[in-house]
């Protein structure tokens, strides 16, 4: 099939919300009201920077309580992050990140992060996430998805829940 055939195929959005050039989005780590809930993941909540439309990807800045577990999750694509504050691992691995350490998620990487029961405060990432977030049930069964998409519907439902502007939100997309 010629490739020509998507040539009218878009991202559903309104070319006016399409933005394609530079921004800068201004990420308040203090202001309680702008942390997103992940879901229904208790004590882990995000903060999204930009939302890739056209790939799926997105980046946020993620902050979990001690003691916190993000499910178990496969990346479609590779992750870049960076830990800002506190201490947490990925169960299936032997490295502790703390403040300062990069992370390198390749593409196929299942995992489960845990914020540490003994983090001197919360722990507060930034990763760069190419593509969804697939979670598996224990048995490895699919359970759900999450990409640049679930990720905007989940942040302007809490920010109209607080009374905050959405058309900040709608800035990050790219």
């Amino acid at each position: 099939m010629p490739i020509t055939t998507f040539a009218a195929f878009t991202d559903g959005l309104d070319p006016q919300r399409r933005h394609r050039d530079h921004y800068i989005a201004d990420i308040d780590l203090d202001d309680d009201r702008l942390w997103v809930p992940w879901g229904d993941t208790k004590g882990v909540w995000f903060q999204p920077c930009c939302s890739n439309v056209t790939a799926g990807g997105f980046s946020i800045v993620v902050k979990g309580l001690p003691g916190a577990v993000l499910g178990t999750h496969y990346h479609v694509g590779d992750v870049y992050g960076m830990n800002m504050r506190g201490r947490w691992r990925y169960l299936e691995s032997e490295w502790i990140a703390k403040p300062g350490t990069f992370i390198y998620e390749p593409a196929g990487e299942a995992h489960t992060l845990v914020v540490l029961e003994d983090s001197p405060e919360p722990m507060m990432a930034f990763f760069v996430v190419r593509g969804a977030l697939v979670y598996k049930e224990p048995d490895g069964a699919f359970k759900s998805y999450e990409d640049a998409f679930t990720f905007m519907d989940m942040a302007r439902k809490h920010w109209r829940d607080k009374g905050l502007d959405v058309a900040l939100l709608e800035e990050r997309i790219r």
